[in-house]
């Protein structure tokens, strides 16, 4: 409460009389202040909205050329690999091949997704 005592002790007339003045004029100014600061506002908001876009514009450019140049060297390492990779998949295939034919046994066949002949009614039945 300190701070009500000494606004009290330091009160004077011209202080009182500016604070009523006021509470009573900002009905009538605030409607006119709006008036003038919404465009105002939109003006600063517009700007800021361009100079982004200015900026944004040059910088995703950049950046969508490194990731399509990214993309082309992994496009290029993988072609590179790619015959390494599918000469050893082959060789595992030859070997599974011939372990299944030395076995004399054959692989399962396996059952499809849906194809099962017990199908659900809607019903749960």
């Amino acid at each position: 409460m300190a701070l009500f005592e000494d606004f009290a002790k330091d009160a004077s007339p011209t202080g009182l009389m500016t604070g009523i003045g006021v509470v009573l004029l900002t009905p009538v100014l605030a409607p006119a202040m709006t008036r003038v600061l919404r465009p105002t506002a939109k003006g600063i908001l517009s700007a800021g909205i361009t100079l982004y876009r200015g900026v944004m514009e040059p910088v995703s450019d950049a950046v969508g050329n490194l990731v399509a140049e990214a993309q082309l060297e992994l496009a290029a390492a993988s072609a590179r690999t790619a015959p390494e990779g599918r000469a050893a998949m082959a060789k595992d295939t030859e070997t599974k091949d011939a372990e299944t034919e030395d076995a004399g046994t054959e692989e399962p066949e396996k059952h499809k997704r849906g194809s099962s002949s017990r199908r659900r009614n809607g019903d749960g039945t």
